[in-house]
């Protein structure tokens, strides 16, 4: 039965073969680590108390929050907004990286990592508003969605792209760790 993690190299944590399947067990390490980091921060910010002379009704209307604060044009709108986009857009980067596969198709990888996030955008606005005087509010989980989108699609690809250029050999140079444990000829 096939698990996926193939015999280590001598450089450490490095995989042998160049399977898609092949975990990168310290990727995988650091990613859970980050990500984990993240959402313990997430949750503390989320459920800090809000205090507010009015909130706005809960809202179901997809981008009618979004519509809101655009056409009230203020420094605060565009900063809500931002917030929003900004809040678990680095899960769009944790995720893969929690995954540890450098030879993951693009567009799998895309739609696991957008769906796994607004999965929990969904269960953040549904703990938020059971808590906490927070309203659900439809427009943070698709504005997050986006955020984990634009994140995981400006970086992901670029860096598995060049994962798979160094592994192959085609990179710049060795790491520095090869470098160090190679035996003079």
């Amino acid at each position: 039965m096939r698990t996926g993690i193939d015999q280590r190299s001598p450089e450490g944590d490095r995989a042998v073969s160049d399977d898609r399947s092949t975990v990168h067990r310290g990727a995988r390490r650091l990613g859970l680590l980050l990500l984990a980091v993240h959402l313990g921060l997430v949750l503390w910010t989320a459920f800090q108390p809000v205090s507010a002379a009015w909130m706005a009704d809960t809202n179901l209307t997809p981008f009618a929050t979004v519509r809101t604060e655009l056409m009230a044009g203020t420094q605060h709108a565009y900063l809500e907004l931002l917030r929003g986009l900004l809040l678990l857009a680095p899960l769009g980067l944790l995720l893969p990286l929690a995954g540890g596969r450098a030879g993951s198709p693009t567009l799998p990888s895309f739609l696991r990592t957008v769906f796994a996030g607004m999965l929990l955008a969904t269960g953040l606005e549904v703990l938020q508003s059971s808590l906490t005087s927070h309203l659900l509010n439809v427009d943070d989980v698709l504005l997050a969605a986006v955020g984990i989108a634009a994140a995981h699609l400006a970086v992901v690809p670029a860096f598995r792209a060049a994962l798979r250029r160094r592994d192959r050999g085609g990179g710049s140079g060795t790491t520095l760790r090869a470098a160090l444990t190679a035996r003079p000829s």
